[in-house]
């Protein structure tokens, strides 16, 4: 069983991390995007005039930059919407992993009260959803149970590769730009490392959508399972307030 104090120290943990992936992939947009524009040949050119004294104030300059944007993200609230934007537009993930959880749940109801769910509404069914797992967690030994499981960290690293798979993606396309109108050999040269950390970015976000849309299922049909007769109260209670509304 986890303490309040562990708990936390894991979810601010949690949080550095992405914070961390953010501001990394944020630079890496910055240089990548300088470097396509500009064209390596420019810039080695410019890096080879400079003093060494300058090279290292830009250095210097750079890193308390990503340093600056990682201690800026104090709150980052935003960052839901942001994920939940990116998820649409490349795999839908966290959709289906939402229906999922709903879909498991209902499973502590008896087949015949079922159809009732059928009626709600996907807003609300997310909402309860998060009620029965608001309710649940005062069961410190299921909460502790879901923190050793790491699915959480796995949804970080999912949304960190996400960033990846965006980032190197919009690179792609501005280095490609680059070849188009003759920044180059060097412009091949990065266009190719782009497409490639793109595609490997990709096949890392779907690895691991994949793995977490099975790992949501089983974990979920573990908790109904465990927990079976509270979710099934919670659900009911529920589903006659929203007829009731209708």
């Amino acid at each position: 069983m986890l303490s309040a104090k562990s708990q936390y120290t894991y979810f601010e943990n949690l949080e550095k991390t992405i914070k961390l992936g953010l501001a990394v992939y944020l630079t890496l947009f910055c240089l990548g995007t300088s470097v396509a524009l500009l064209g390596a040949e420019r810039i080695v050119d410019f890096v080879r005039t400079i003093p060494l004294s300058w090279l290292i104030i830009i250095l210097m300059g750079a890193g308390l930059i990503l340093f600056g944007a990682f201690r800026s993200m104090k709150a980052i609230h935003w960052l839901g919407d942001v994920h939940i934007w990116l998820d649409e537009k490349f795999f839908g993930f966290l959709k289906r992993s939402n229906e999922i959880i709903f879909g498991e749940l209902t499973y502590a109801l008896e087949p015949d009260e079922r159809t009732s769910i059928v009626s709600i509404e996907p807003g609300a069914r997310g909402a309860l959803a998060k009620s029965i797992f608001s309710q649940l967690a005062s069961d410190n030994e299921l909460f502790g149970a879901l923190l050793h499981s790491g699915i959480f960290r796995y949804w970080i690293w999912y949304w960190i590769t996400l960033y990846g798979t965006c980032v190197f993606t919009v690179l792609t396309l501005e280095s490609f730009t680059g070849v188009l109108i003759g920044l180059g050999v060097d412009a091949k040269t990065l266009f190719a490392a782009n497409w490639a950390f793109a595609l490997v970015h990709l096949v890392l976000s779907l690895v691991l959508g994949y793995h977490l849309v099975r790992m949501t299922k089983r974990t979920v049909d573990a908790i109904v399972q465990s927990h079976k007769d509270e979710i099934a109260t919670i659900l009911r209670a529920n589903i006659t307030k929203y007829q009731t509304s209708v």
